[in-house]
C-alpha cells in the first residue's frame, strides 16, 4: 500500500469533502486554516478557488511517512476512522456520483471501521482569487496531497500554516462552525444521502 493515485476534483463553494473518513476528535472546528470538521466529524478541505478543478493525490501507507516536503504551504494531521470500505476521494459538496472524477480501479481501499491518521498537504490557494471561477477543464491552482496510515487516535496537529489563505480562514474560523455549509447559506438537506451515494460509487 504505497502507490500514489490521483484525481482532479471540482471544488464547490471553496470546499471539498474528504471521503470516506470521519474525524474522531471534533473539538477543533478549523485546523490550520486548511480543514473544517463539522459536528458529525465530516472533513472538508478549504480551496482557494470558489469553483473549479483541484489537483489531488492520495497515498495509503503502512506506517507514518517522512515529514512534509517544503513545497507544501499548509499541512495538518488528524485522527480519523474509515466510515466505509472505499478508496479516498474528494468531492464538491453538491456533486453527484456522475460528476465526480472517480479514482481508478488501482486505488487502495480503506478498511471500514479502522482508525487511521491522515496528513493533508495544501499549496497554491493564494494563486486563486477568493471568488474565482476556473473552468472544469482549466489548469488547477490548488494542489492537495492526502496521506493516510493506520494509527491509534491522537490529537490533531498543525504542522505548517504559511499561506495567506490559511491565515484568513483561521481568523474567520467562526464562519465554519458546526456544519459550516448552513452558516454560509449553502445548506443541503440531502447531503447525507449524497455522501452515501458517492461512497457506493467510489467502491464500485
Amino acid at each position: 500500500m504505497t502507490d500514489m493515485y490521483k484525481q482532479v476534483a471540482q471544488t464547490e463553494n471553496w470546499r471539498l469533502d474528504l471521503l470516506p473518513l470521519v474525524a474522531t476528535d471534533t473539538s477543533d472546528t478549523v485546523l490550520g486554516g486548511a480543514v473544517s470538521i463539522d459536528d458529525e466529524g465530516g472533513i472538508a478541505l478549504h480551496t482557494g478557488a470558489m469553483y473549479g478543478p483541484v489537483d489531488a493525490a492520495f497515498e495509503v501507507l503502512g506506517s507514518v511517512p517522512d515529514g512534509p516536503a517544503q513545497e507544501w504551504e499548509d499541512v495538518v494531521e488528524l485522527s480519523v476512522r474509515a466510515a466505509e470500505a472505499a478508496p479516498l476521494i474528494l468531492i464538491g459538496i453538491f456533486s453527484d456520483g456522475g460528476e465526480a472524477d472517480e479514482p481508478g480501479t488501482d486505488a487502495d481501499m480503506l478498511e471500514s471501521g479502522r482508525d487511521y491518521r491522515v496528513r493533508i498537504h495544501v499549496r497554491g490557494r493564494d494563486k486563486s482569487g477568493s471568488d474565482e471561477l476556473i473552468e472544469p477543464d482549466g489548469t488547477p491552482n490548488d494542489h492537495v496531497l492526502v496521506q493516510v496510515w493506520p494509527s491509534e487516535p491522537n490529537k490533531p496537529t498543525v504542522t505548517r500554516m504559511s499561506s495567506a489563505k490559511a491565515g484568513e480562514d483561521e481568523r474567520n474560523s467562526e464562519t465554519f462552525s458546526g456544519s459550516g455549509y448552513v452558516t454560509l447559506g449553502m445548506g443541503d438537506p440531502d447531503r447525507e444521502d449524497l455522501i452515501a451515494q458517492n461512497l457506493r460509487d467510489a467502491g464500485e
